[in-house]
């Protein structure tokens, strides 16, 4: 065989075996506590704001990033090894810009909320944070169509909390 065609299959068998391996699913999670294989349990929030139903959004966006993030490993508490709950502390909406006849065009919102991930057994903190986000959302003169930009903001705000709390644990480790 000549030392081209020698080339040609262990360069195809190298192609080959870097395809399958970058396949499949892993978590994410590489280090730190949510690594070793235990589960986080996602408690429902607190909710202190006068916005009512902000921690259920808050809560079924942490479970969705923390399964995509853990590998689907979000269980309940008495399989979990680790909790994570918290505090939505506020919730407020302020107007951020207004039209050329002084009528208010967009809302700003803003959720800030306190997180704690928590060893189950010894409910030692293993981390705590503080967390504030925003999003600015349009003004409609239709009310249904108002709130659901409201409810909108709100999603993509959870999301975007979720994803920082998430990040915040990760870099701890």
């Amino acid at each position: 065989m000549s030392s081209r065609r020698l080339l040609c299959r262990i360069g195809a068998a190298l192609l080959v075996v870097a395809a399958l391996s970058g396949c499949g699913y892993r978590p994410v999670v590489q280090h730190g506590p949510l690594a070793q294989g235990g589960g986080v349990n996602v408690v429902l929030f607190a909710n202190k704001s006068y916005r009512a139903g902000v921690e259920a959004v808050l809560g079924r966006q942490m479970i969705d990033e923390f399964a995509l993030r853990t590998g689907g490993r979000v269980l309940p508490a008495d399989r979990a090894d680790f909790e994570l709950s918290g505090t939505v502390v506020s919730y407020g909406t302020t107007p951020v810009s207004y039209t050329a006849a002084d009528a208010i065009k967009e809302y700003r919102a803003v959720l800030t909320v306190q997180v704690v991930l928590r060893e189950q057994r010894s409910q030692k903190v293993l981390w705590k944070g503080d967390l504030s986000e925003q999003q600015v959302y349009p003004v409609n003169a239709d009310i249904a169509l108002q709130q659901n930009a409201e409810d909108a903001a709100i999603e993509k705000v959870c999301r975007r909390l979720s994803e920082r709390v998430w990040q915040q644990i990760s870099q701890r480790f």
